[in-house]
This record gives C-alpha cells, sequence and structure tokens, in this order.
C-alpha cells in the first residue's frame, strides 16, 4: 500500500469514527432537547425533510427541537457511515415509544467537512411502517 492510499484510509477510518459520535450525540441532542448542541453542528444551510414530506430550515428545526421530543425510550440502530471525501451520508434508523404507541423513524443525514469540521447540512426522515 503506498503512503497516499495508507493516509486515505486513515483519514476514511477517522472521518468514520468521527461521524458515529456526531450521530450518537444528534439522536442524544434529540433525546435532552440540547438546542446548544445542534445550533453548533448545523450548518447554517441546514434543511430537514419532515417524514410528512414538508422542508423546515435551521430556525425551525431548532425552534422544534427546543420543545422537546415528545417520544421516550429512544435507540436507535443500523447505522451506516459512508463517507465520499468532505461529504458524507450517516443513515440509521430510530425507535421510540409515542404515547404508549411504538414507532421508528429512518434517517438520512448529509454531513460535510467545512473549516476542519462536519456539520450537518441535511437530513431526510421516513417514517418506518409495519
Amino acid at each position: 500500500m503506498t503512503q497516499q492510499a495508507l493516509e486515505a484510509s486513515i483519514s476514511e477510518t477517522d472521518a468514520v469514527r468521527r461521524l458515529h459520535e456526531l450521530n450518537s450525540h444528534y439522536i442524544r441532542a434529540f433525546v435532552e432537547t440540547d438546542v446548544d448542541w445542534y445550533r453548533d453542528h448545523l450548518s447554517s444551510d441546514f434543511v430537514c425533510t419532515l417524514a410528512d414530506g414538508r422542508r423546515i430550515d435551521k430556525a425551525e428545526f431548532l425552534a422544534r427541537a427546543a420543545e422537546g421530543p415528545g417520544v421516550r425510550d429512544v435507540t436507535y440502530d443500523e447505522v451506516d457511515v459512508r463517507p465520499f471525501g468532505d461529504v458524507a451520508l450517516v443513515q440509521g434508523v430510530t425507535h421510540f415509544d409515542r404515547d404508549g404507541t411504538p414507532g421508528s423513524t429512518r434517517y438520512t443525514d448529509v454531513w460535510q467537512l467545512r473549516g476542519g469540521r462536519w456539520v450537518a447540512v441535511a437530513v431526510h426522515l421516513t417514517t418506518v411502517r409495519g
């Protein structure tokens, strides 16, 4: 393996590790209503496509986050991190209880390396049925 290939491999490994960390913090921030974490880790041009198809910007996302999760017993799995240079997709499924009814949402987060740090630029949410 060439030095350049080794460095690229290490860089991708570091990116995957970091993005897994950010994913767990993203979900923790949701559960704990940590709006400050989102404010610091979402890009200024962040957009979110909700499970019902509506698209919201960072300001509305933060306002919704401040209202609290509205769910309990949040867990997540099926996390897949796929870096593509300075952009990465993080996909997974969250599971929760809403008023005694279990539910799940599949998410795709788009992260971009800007100024040496990863920021979320977009998220797409899809309700998992059945």
